[in-house]
């Protein structure tokens, strides 16, 4: 096991591996809640639903150990995940303004910023009411996308965004300190049955709330417009039939402002019924 040569105990810099995410969910009995595996070269990085995250120069890839109640929901741990990305982000590059697009990213001008992964690992260890979760998290810092033009670390429905665009970036340790500070408050609140003070702030920052969405959940694809997060933290959509979905888990595939077609009950994105 590596260590980082930082003056931080909870930091593992590992020069080069596939997964960050991986790489803790292989060595997860030696790591303590609080810790974070670092590395500046993730060669098989993974996004949500096993797609692929490619990580070029200039994207921080990270994964945090946390041990959480095992009664925790992984959707509601990825949604305050996001939020303390906002929080670590904003704190760093005060002109950003950082929004959440459920499930799992988070978004800067209408465009990903960042992209969550929350994985339990299989016959870990466990305390009382404990266990431990992987929480990978990909950042665009300043993303030298020239020396991987054909690889993003991108949903399809969204253009790249960096905090470079905003202002200088910070160093990436600087940045971790911030996520996990962040992700500790968040996390720990959500463990002790604080979820009902979180979901005021990730509503605030709900970016796909009136939006008009096409998204695969389970076995079906459906569209229609969102009607932000409900108590639980899953979507809600309207469908043309004016049935409400709430949707625990999913891809969102297509995203659009609302129109005026959306007041007179015509729900859904062009082409899409």
């Amino acid at each position: 096991m590596s260590s980082a040569p930082f003056a931080a105990p909870w930091l593992i810099a590992v020069p080069s591996c596939p997964s960050t995410s991986s790489w803790a969910l292989e060595r997860i009995e030696a790591l303590a809640h609080g810790a974070c595996v670092w590395t500046e070269r993730q060669t098989a990085g993974r996004g949500q639903n096993g797609s692929a995250w490619h990580s070029p120069p200039g994207v921080l890839t990270a994964s945090f150990v946390l041990e959480l109640p095992a009664t925790v929901v992984p959707a509601q741990l990825a949604l305050c995940t996001g939020l303390a990305v906002a929080h670590a982000v904003e704190d760093l590059a005060p002109r950003a303004r950082i929004m959440l697009k459920w499930p799992n990213d988070c978004v800067l001008d209408g465009r990903k910023l960042s992209g969550v992964l929350c994985e339990r690992p299989m016959g870990a260890r466990s305390y009382p009411a404990r266990t431990p979760v992987v929480v990978g998290i990909g950042l665009n810092l300043d993303p030298q996308w020239d020396q991987q033009p054909a690889a993003l670390p991108l949903a399809a429905a969204l253009a790249p965004a960096s905090i470079a665009e905003v202002q200088s970036p910070p160093e990436p340790v600087t940045m971790l300190g911030a996520l996990r500070r962040y992700l500790l408050e968040a996390t720990g609140l959500l463990a002790v049955g604080g979820w009902a003070q979180l979901l005021p702030h990730l509503r605030a920052r709900d970016w796909l709330a009136g939006r008009r969405l096409e998204l695969q959940s389970a076995e079906r694809r459906l569209s229609g417009l969102s009607e932000g997060l409900d108590e639980n933290g899953c979507l809600l959509l309207r469908t043309a039939d004016q049935q409400l979905h709430a949707i625990s888990s999913g891809s969102v595939l297509a995203s659009a402002p609302a129109t005026s077609a959306d007041a007179t009950g015509r729900r859904g994105l062009p082409g899409t019924g």
